[in-house]
């Protein structure tokens, strides 16, 4: 069966435009609700507590994010805001910087992170920050370090349940058909027309994205398992949480395994040949995660040899995937361009958590979403 490549042409702007919101930041002790709302974490002790914190006086931003300086910069009017394009400019500014804030690929490049000797925090305007953590400076230099993480929870869990949903009730047979005027009833052997009632979800990594995909698959009757690796409560949706330990004792079990975990070493090319040998025939693998957190030939083997019965993929190693590559045409197939995270809004609301995260380190307090750069997320 012929492989559905669900190709969008999507401009820069789109993905990574942030348009600052009409309210000002939250003011110092007022209710957050949207923190809650999205699940965000505070630090566990004010910024101001930490030994190699001051008030900035210098932050760098990554002006190759449109609309991020401008939506910035009048959070703290008393600092100076510097917008660069290049990892080179980035450098050179990053000489004074107390923080900096962009793109992983810019504010975690070797030489701006040897430049800014003074550097105190880097403030991630994405959820993956795998390029940062493998930095020894974040250690050693004991730099602050916080993403966006859970952001994009809810949006990345409806293009998940989406494409589970286009696979088990056969849109992507019947689509092409209807391109050609094709009335046929007739669908082959594989994931369709298959009930998610009374199925059981697999959700590795039951983190801020692995939540929301958990509570949509609970919505449709599904009973839900997933991993974690910090103790958390058990969310009323879930079933059963282990730990990442026993994965594969777990994924025996799924009738869909999701892949929602950061990627870290614990996780790089986890899904490799074993493990798809230990997923039921009929199961189906989705990853909205990291592509490098599956050993992608593996994947196409075990798809052509109908080892699993279909896949789900928003994110592939390599990535963008050649056009030669057998991935493409392995049967019971859907790809997106890793746009799961793409939706109208998302910009403006990167944008109040960044903004808000910003005063709060101005202002000495807890900040969110720190990441834990010996656990790498």
């Amino acid at each position: 069966m012929p492989t559905i490549r669900i190709l969008a042409t999507i401009a820069l702007g789109a993905l990574t435009s942030f348009a600052a919101p009409e309210a000002a930041p939250e003011a110092a002790g007022a209710p957050t609700p949207f923190i809650s709302e999205l699940g965000l974490r505070e630090s566990a002790a004010p910024v101001a507590s930490r030994s190699r914190w001051r008030r900035p006086r210098l932050i760098v931003v990554d002006a190759g994010v449109p609309g991020l300086l401008t939506g910035l910069r009048d959070v703290a009017a008393d600092v100076e805001f510097i917008g660069v394009q290049s990892a080179p400019e980035m450098a050179a500014a990053a000489v004074r910087a107390d923080a900096l804030v962009g793109r992983p690929s810019l504010i975690c490049d070797d030489a701006v992170l040897a430049a800014a000797q003074q550097l105190r925090w880097v403030q991630s305007a994405y959820d993956g920050v795998e390029l940062c953590v493998a930095k020894t400076a974040f250690v050693q230099r004991k730099i602050l370090l916080t993403n966006i993480r859970a952001v994009a929870g809810p949006v990345i869990a409806e293009h998940a349940m989406a494409m589970l949903l286009a696979l088990t009730r056969g849109l992507y047979v019947f689509i092409p058909r209807q391109a050609s005027g094709s009335w046929d009833e007739a669908y082959p052997v594989g994931p369709i027309l298959t009930a998610l009632q009374g199925k059981t979800m697999l959700v590795v990594g039951l983190g801020g994205i692995g939540a929301e995909v958990a509570k949509r698959a609970n919505a449709f009757g599904m009973r839900v398992i997933a991993t974690r690796a910090t103790p958390q409560p058990l969310p009323p949706f879930v079933t059963y949480v282990g730990t990442p330990d026993e994965l594969p004792k777990l994924i025996g079990a799924a009738d869909v395994i999701v892949h929602t975990a950061p990627l870290t070493p614990a996780t790089r090319g986890l899904y490799n040949a074993a493990m798809f040998a230990r997923m039921k025939p009929t199961a189906i693998f989705i990853n909205v995660a990291r592509g490098a957190a599956v050993v992608t030939d593996d994947l196409a083997a075990a798809l052509t040899s109908h080892r699993i019965a279909g896949a789900a993929l928003d994110v592939v190693n390599p990535e963008p995937l050649p056009k030669d590559h057998p991935l493409w045409r392995a049967p019971n197939l859907l790809i997106t361009p890793h746009v799961a995270a793409v939706a109208p809004g998302q910009g403006a609301l990167v944008m109040r958590v960044l903004r808000e995260n910003l005063r709060r380190y101005v202002a000495g307090e807890r900040v969110l979403s720190e990441v834990d750069v010996e656990r790498g997320y």
